[in-house]
């Protein structure tokens, strides 16, 4: 889950868990098999700021919990 990676990390993303969740995210360009990459987690852990092409987005930790991805191997 997103949740579990650190800022710097390039990931793909694979599956939004959270039917609500997925149709906002899927508005806003995170879609699967795209890469995503964690710009930086707030110093409490929450917000994570995620960028997605030109765009970055504020997620809240309990949402991230929610997408699935997988590091992206280079």
């Amino acid at each position: 889950m997103l949740d579990q990676y650190k800022s710097g990390d390039s990931l793909v993303l694979e599956e939004v868990l959270d039917p609500q969740l997925s149709i906002q995210l899927y508005c806003m360009g995170f879609l699967p098999g795209e890469t995503i990459r964690i710009e930086k987690i707030a110093p409490f852990g929450d917000p994570f700021i995620i960028s997605v092409e030109d765009s970055f987005v504020s997620i809240r930790r309990a949402d991230a919990k929610k997408i699935k991805v997988k590091l992206l191997s280079i």
